[in-house]
């Protein structure tokens, strides 16, 4: 594998935590992992040819984090990407909430500075450990000029995707997914190769761009076979100041038993969003004019995007209008 073309680059990688560093005996930092890269002929050539700059936020798997943990992340990362010397930003996260965290940053982040988020799906150490080359590669794709102005990136096994497509969909190498989107390149042994650009706003774009407020609470409703309005009326009593359904693909539609709790809902306050739960293809427009389309965005992302849309208003035309452009 050839080593990286043109001037050096400046990396900072923000660990989070995650399968990434986690061994059979605990969790280790970011420095060990590229100790182990510089081993490697390869990752030596590249990390001979990058000033990497470890900032380590916390040591958390994936699935206990919250969104004031993606503010702490993107604190971060927000002080790397003003940095004049740094060219790009790699964060390492545990595989299960990296979609949510990525497409966080990737609305609130204004940089055009690549950020790229990687993770493995297997312990470090382990036996076809996937971690070592997702590290290499978002490495690679963060220090790559043509990864600038894409939004906030996902790289894993050798392909980029973006973080408003991408979804895990299993808990094996490859278990990741941009539906019917696909990914934006690959990953190849000698360049990293990108054919398109998401057109959707996002980090300098975005009207969310370096708001890192507390978020309101924002809740998810499952919808199937006989699902009625109990978890919508908990909601509604804990305090949610919006409700993504994940309903019925491929319009999103809530069952018929749910349509009386959400009214109550819509009578409070709270507002309401429907995804499909197919998980791929855009929502046409909604069948009640209480409430709002998701797009073609997952039920998990349409979460934040909503809780980040509520900080600056509560009209449904125009929540409509963000989930139309972002």
């Amino acid at each position: 594998m050839t080593g990286p073309a043109g001037p050096r680059r400046r990396i900072v990688v923000v660990s989070t935590g995650g399968t990434i560093a986690n061994t059979s005996t605990g969790r280790v930092g970011i420095d060990e992992l590229l100790l182990d890269l510089s081993v490697h002929p390869d990752g030596a050539r590249l990390l001979g040819a990058t000033d990497t700059t470890i900032v380590e936020a916390f040591r958390e798997g994936g699935a206990a984090f919250t969104p004031a943990d993606w503010q702490t992340i993107a604190a971060a990362v927000g002080r790397a990407a003003d940095d004049l010397e740094v060219d790009g930003i790699v964060v390492t996260h545990g595989t299960v909430s990296v979609e949510e965290t990525a497409y966080y940053l990737h609305l609130t982040i204004p940089t055009a500075k690549p950020i790229v988020v990687t993770c493995a799906q297997r312990l470090h150490g382990s036996i076809g450990a996937d971690g070592p080359r997702n590290l290499f590669d978002a490495i690679r794709v963060a220090g790559d000029p043509a990864a600038a102005g894409r939004g906030v990136l996902v790289a894993l096994d050798e392909l980029v995707h973006s973080a408003r497509d991408v979804t895990k969909t299993s808990r094996r190498p490859g278990g990741f997914s941009s539906g019917s989107m696909g990914p934006l390149g690959s990953i190849e042994p000698d360049r990293v190769s990108l054919y398109r650009s998401p057109l959707r706003r996002h980090t300098r774009a975005s009207e969310f761009a370096g708001k890192l407020a507390p978020l309101p609470r924002v809740d998810i409703v499952a919808t199937y076979a006989g699902a009625d309005g109990a978890a919508i009326d908990g909601f509604i009593a804990a305090g949610a100041a919006g409700i993504v359904v994940n309903g019925f693909a491929a319009r999103g539609r809530p069952h018929p038993l749910q349509l009386p709790a959400l009214s109550r809902a819509t009578a409070a306050g709270v507002k309401i969003v429907l995804a499909s739960r197919g998980g791929d293809g855009r929502i046409p427009g909604p069948p009640d004019e209480a409430y709002v389309t998701a797009d073609s965005l997952t039920a998990q992302k349409a979460r934040i995007l909503l809780g980040l849309a509520l900080t600056k208003t509560h009209d449904r035309a125009e929540l409509q209008r963000i989930f139309a452009e972002y």
